[in-house]
């Protein structure tokens, strides 16, 4: 019977194709696959996708194809379905969707020249300002959330005394429950400090790993108060909200929120000079120190580090999920850079990110912006071209360099050897399972929605659920913390891409038709299985690869229990009590039909339809044992007279 889903997939494709060129006749039309096919074919070229093409249908196909250039023919292919490609250094074409945040460094060019129009000195350029700082915090709501603060003073630790430095770690209640956690590194000796507010990036291990702890205690050895604190969703925060909150809008405007109260907080320190206020971060932490600086006039000197483009507003939701890059008409992070001027600014970029274009494109941009003040030589520019995404130490040093020439560090003190690096533990303010948080702790992203939008995040607070889902069906193989958070990972991605292409790809977008088994209309069921079936392979082929990597067959087996609730043991106990003789020969057939079933089972949306998926191998089950010489119909009868005698028994 798996036969079924296949012809009905058929016929829903041959009625769905039927209308499309019923529908449109004489406008040459083709599938999008078998266009970029040819497109490959033609020029030689591989195309790696990012994309579903299933059912897509391009109308004069043809005629898009310009036989003297690729670029211009997968433009015109993809733009009618808003996909968009990248050329790959080997040649290659990455064929994805359209990426609001990501664009060209010739689109940055030409938006840095439409921008230099716009402010031809000083007042025209400061008048621009305004209105951008303005606009940028209506984008972002932060001042509603400013006013929904809690006051509340931090909870901090013990100092912990190293060389030349000391830690103590900081839990800072933001909004109502929910905190930021973050270590501060202060000078051993005593006096005013400068401050540096340090916002961690997406690097692997956050702000615990050791090139952050290297960065943060090294410039407090030179004299500097550094500040670091968790992205929303991440390390602690992730205990109270969970990781599927960090790739969400409200982690833009919460992050930003975060880095002014931990401002505000450490501004109330008497050993703080709030002359001299800095912000150093790279990668997502740049975007931060972009905001941040966008968002406050108290920050005196300022350090993104592979980071700051024209053309790249960052991937995440937490740098770009509020449009604040359509403030005034349009912007971008240039630009919002450039309000800095004319305080010190240093930007560290590399050759082999989307930084690569700073020395050609967006230094030579913020040098004319600084020259409206006579500052052009209060920005700088670090470029390593040889390098990549990383806080190395050659793009440490030019940070250390930086913030000793502005601030008055003592450069004497730059030795990272004699930084202690600290276990994660140490740096935790609520345990490693947020076991010391307060009673009164969101421990929810849908309690802290509550400060925002509940509706705009409600996909978010799904995932959040779905993460949790992931988790707790993981936490019962007794992994160590790597390999759980792997599984849980390969879980939780497996079911949201289910659900979004159950969500994406409704029933309605099948045909009605017959289904040729019943001679009757195609249910609603038939048409959401066939709508699902046709979810790209490579979704079941990432999971189960990456299960059988790090698992063992029994603990696969397990994960997919999980998913299906069990059923093979459970319909394998009702075949054992229909037919009580059962052989092991059968029994081996029967459990590799239902073992089928529930690996094509996961693949679906809800119980209705694995339970569909179930009865297809269930039939070839019952099948197979008619074919053995049994006589399934009369053992079924057997067993439901024998069911309904014990039942009536019970009752005398």
């Amino acid at each position: 019977m798996k036969k079924k889903i296949i012809l009905l997939c058929m016929l829903a494709a041959s009625c769905a194709l039927s209308a499309q060129r019923l529908a449109v006749e004489n406008s040459f039309a083709r599938p999008l696959g078998d266009v970029l096919n040819e497109i490959q074919a033609r020029f030689g070229v591989g195309l790696e996708y990012n994309i579903d093409t299933v059912g897509k249908v391009l109308p004069y196909a043809g005629f898009r194809i310009r036989p003297y250039s690729v670029d211009e023919s997968l433009a015109g292919v993809l733009a009618y379905f808003d996909y968009a490609f990248v050329k790959q250094a080997d040649g290659r074409y990455k064929i994805k969707p359209y990426e609001y945040p990501r664009r060209t460094p010739a689109d940055g060019r030409k938006m840095l020249d439409y921008l230099n129009t716009l402010y031809a000195d000083r007042e025209a350029w400061e008048a621009r300002a305004a209105d951008l700082r303005r606009e940028v915090r209506g984008q972002l709501g932060i001042d509603t959330l400013l006013k929904q603060r809690s006051g509340a003073r931090p909870i901090v630790s013990a100092l912990r005394k190293f060389d030349g430095y000391t830690v103590q770690n900081i839990a800072l209640e933001t909004l109502p429950g929910l905190y930021v956690c973050g270590s501060i590194y202060t000078p051993a000796a005593k006096g005013r400090h400068p401050l540096i507010v340090c916002p961690n990036g997406h690097f692997a291990d956050g702000r615990y790993r050791k090139d952050q702890q290297q960065r943060m205690a090294t410039l407090a050895r030179m004299g500097a108060v550094c500040v670091d604190y968790d992205l929303f969703g991440w390390g602690e925060s992730a205990l109270q909200v969970g990781a599927a909150a960090h790739r969400s809008s409200a982690a833009h405007v919460i992050q930003a929120l975060n880095g002014l109260s931990l401002l505000d907080y450490m501004l109330t320190r008497k050993d703080i000079d709030p002359a001299r206020i800095g912000v150093n971060g790279g990668s997502g932490g740049g975007s931060q120190v972009v905001l941040l600086t966008a968002l406050d006039n108290r920050f005196t000197a300022a350090a993104p580090v592979v980071s700051l483009a024209s053309h790249f507003d960052g991937g995440c939701p937490c740098e770009s999920g509020l449009p604040i890059s359509l403030s005034c008409g349009g912007t971008n992070n240039a630009e919002l850079m450039a309000m800095f001027a004319p305080r010190p600014l240093l930007v560290v970029s590399d050759g082999k990110d989307w930084t690569a274009s700073v020395p050609e494109l967006e230094y030579p941009y913020l040098q004319r912006i600084y020259g409206f003040y006579g500052a052009a030589g209060r920005v700088a520019n670090v470029h390593l071209p040889t390098e990549g995404h990383d806080f190395g130490p050659n793009k440490r040093n030019a940070v250390y360099d930086f913030f000793a020439s502005t601030f008055g560090l003592d450069k004497t003190k730059e030795d990272e050897s004699k930084v202690t690096i600290e276990p994660d533990a140490a740096l935790l303010s609520f345990g490693p399972a947020g076991e010391r948080l307060p009673k009164d702790a969101a421990r929810s992203f849908e309690a802290v929605a509550a400060c925002v939008d509940k509706k705009l995040h409600a996909k978010q607070i799904a995932d959040q659920a779905l993460e949790k889902k992931a988790a707790g069906w993981v936490e019962g193989l007794g992994l160590d913390k790597e390999k759980q958070a792997a599984v849980s990972t390969l879980v939780y991605n497996h079911l949201k891409q289910v659900r979004d292409w159950h969500n994406d790809h409704p029933y309605t977008t099948i045909a009605e038709g017959i289904n040729p088994f019943t001679g009757q209309k195609l249910s609603k069921l038939d048409r959401e299985m066939i709508a699902d079936s046709a979810m790209p392979k490579a979704v079941h082929e990432k999971l189960m690869k990456g299960l059988r990597n790090i698992l063992t067959d029994e603990q696969v087996e397990y994960v997919l229990d999980k998913y299906t609730v069990g059923k093979v043991a459970f319909t394998l106990k009702g075949y054992y009590a229909i037919v009580p003789d059962l052989t092991a020969e059968e029994e081996t057939v029967i459990l590799g039909h239902l073992k089928q079933a529930r690996e094509q089972a996961i693949d679906y949306k809800n119980m209705t339809q694995i339970s569909a998926i179930f009865e297809i191998y269930k039939t070839k089950c019952e099948q197979y044992l008619n074919g053995n010489g049994r006589n399934w119909r009369q053992l079924f009868k057997a067993y439901v007279d024998k069911r309904n005698a014990e039942k009536a028994a019970a009752k005398k």
